[in-house]
């Protein structure tokens, strides 16, 4: 069973094959369904929340059941008709939006973004709408950035006009538009705000009255006020480990186009039934699974709020989704005629792993993957390649060790293939000498990861006290104390935050996933301090003056 975690992968579209076209039979539909929920379900220890899954065949829902509880201070049973947070996939449903409006003629997705939001910064190169909804525009995830504040997504309430003044205030992209991908809620911020400026309506009512309507979703909504009463919501749980109890888990926002869908697995294959019956029109489904096309001409698989892949030959397309303990997973296979959705309030199980069992029961077994020969390596080679390896792009640390004869990426094996390069999974990595040595790693999508080997830094308590001061950013409205106790180094915040800083090598620190590090002057002169993580790659802060 294979299950991908769709942000940030990439793939080149397979061409499927005359069989994989094949409708399956609907017993065997059901079957494969009753099996796979049924080995889920018993082992997942109740009481405990759980997860609704829907089948679909030819448009028709054949399958739907829950298991575990929606509510567990009174003891309330998950069923097919609960509703629970979509996270992430509800971002097909603001790309739809704007496909729809495109229709109408009122926008176009090749549009500058500043032509409907004039108050988001002149960058250098346009913002499109396109950009944004492929994650391909450089902006930063206004969440990783207001975790800068000390005070993140999770620990306040947040509306949509705070996230767009996050957004609002970037001075800087990561990237240039169009050059790379990299997941940012960001875009769908500006894309919900977009279609509410376009339309003259509120982002619910548009979707609600051009989408949900005319499809029957009865029990979708969005939860635009999170105070909202909703008769048969599943709360949102999560634990702290496998031993932990359970704790609530309620994802406090107003924000909604990112996420904020309030749904069920049925609404959710009457939705996939109107895709596959192009009820809306064939250009608007073409439209939305047109992958985005980079700059260098790469195409990768996100299209416009969905990953169009494919699963061992099966064309999909999916995405998968998660806010606050609720996570989530919906998958068409347009070929098949099939789709399957998962919602859970807790984790695990998890809804990914669901329905790919689902999939591999109805369209399985699949033949085994074609392995590669491996060729043997002296060991004194392998040992010059054990070391840190930075990345790039992302600066953060990739430790390569030497394990009984056999190097390792983290967990991952890398095996030696006789053009003297090594295969890391399904990818390609291959070291070149120097000083210093680097690696270049070839991608399925045909990008390239470049990773450099580093020294590791063992600084002392002088070393630390140059970084020692109060640091701030205009752009992230966030003030942090770089505080200094021996040769112990911290970020500090008020009230209470307080993350230790790991150093990894030369003037950087690793701390809860981001990496810190400072850019020195032609003097050698700390010039200015940087914070930068997955979905923002650098911020910038300036010592303050006293």
């Amino acid at each position: 069973m294979k299950f991908r975690i769709v942000f940030g992968v990439f793939s080149l579209a397979v061409c499927s094959l005359g069989l994989v076209a094949q409708v399956p039979d609907k017993a065997k539909v059901i079957a494969g369904a009753e099996r796979a929920f049924e080995k889920t379900a018993k082992t997942n220890p109740m009481p405990a929340p759980g997860c609704a899954v829907g089948v679909s065949l030819n448009g028709e829902s054949v399958f739907e059941k829950a298991f575990g509880m929606a509510e567990m201070e009174h003891g309330i049973a998950n069923t097919p008709q609960t509703i629970f947070e979509s996270g992430s996939v509800a971002k097909q449903f603001t790309a739809a939006a704007l496909i729809l409006l495109q229709q109408d003629g009122k926008l176009n997705i090749d549009d500058p973004v500043r032509k409907y939001i004039p108050e988001l910064p002149e960058y250098e190169k346009p913002v499109t709408i396109r950009h944004i909804l492929t994650h391909t525009a450089g902006l930063r995830d206004w969440g990783s950035v207001m975790a800068l504040t000390g005070v993140g997504r999770g620990d306040r309430v947040v509306s949509q006009a705070i996230a767009l003044d996050v957004i609002y205030r970037q001075k800087y992209l990561d990237f240039a538009p169009g050059a790379e991908y990299s997941y940012s809620n960001s875009g769908y911020q500006l894309a919900a705000e977009i279609v509410e400026r376009v339309s003259k309506q509120k982002f619910g009512e548009f979707v609600g009255g051009r989408i949900f309507k005319p499809l029957g979703m009865t029990k979708s909504s969005w939860r635009d006020n999170y105070q909202r009463i909703v008769p048969g919501r599943a709360q949102g749980y999560a634990k702290a480990g496998s031993t932990a109890p359970w704790m609530l888990n309620m994802p406090f926002m107003n924000v909604v186009g990112n996420g904020g869908m309030l749904t069920t697995v049925g609404d959710w294959l009457k939705w996939n039934a109107a895709l596959d019956a192009k009820t809306f029109g064939e250009p608007f489904v073409k439209a939305l699974e047109t992958q985005a096309i980079l700059n260098d001409g790469r195409k990768i698989s996100y299209a416009l709020g969905v990953v169009v892949d494919n699963y061992n030959g099966i064309k999909e397309v999916t995405h998968s989704g998660g806010t606050a303990g609720y996570q989530t997973y919906l998958a068409r296979f347009p070929e098949k005629k099939v789709s399957v959705a998962a919602l859970c309030n807790g984790f695990p199980p998890s809804s990914g792993e669901i329905v790919y069992s689902v999939v591999d029961e109805i369209f399985g077994p699949f033949p085994e993957p074609a392995k590669v020969d491996g060729v043997s390596v002296p060991e004194d080679r392998l040992k010059k390649y054990a070391g840190i390896w930075k990345n790039d792009v992302t600066r953060n640390v990739n430790p390569i060790t030497l394990d009984k004869g056999e190097l390792k990426l983290g967990n991952t094996a890398l095996k030696p293939v006789a053009d003297g390069s090594f295969m890391l999974g399904d990818r390609k990595m291959k070291f070149v000498d120097g000083s210093p040595a680097t690696a270049v790693i070839n991608n399925p999508d045909g990008s390239v990861t470049r990773l450099t080997l580093v020294t590791d830094w063992t600084p002392s308590a002088a070393d630390l006290a140059i970084f020692a001061g109060d640091w701030c950013s205009e752009e992230a409205q966030a003030t942090m104390t770089f505080s200094v106790e021996g040769d112990k180094a911290f970020i500090v915040q008020r009230p209470i935050t307080r993350l230790a800083l790991r150093p990894i090598y030369k003037d950087h620190f690793a701390t809860q996933g981001f990496v810190v590090w400072v850019t020195r002057d032609a003097k050698g002169n700390i010039a200015k301090l940087h914070v930068g993580g997955s979905r923002m790659r650098d911020m910038m802060f300036e010592r303050v003056k006293k």
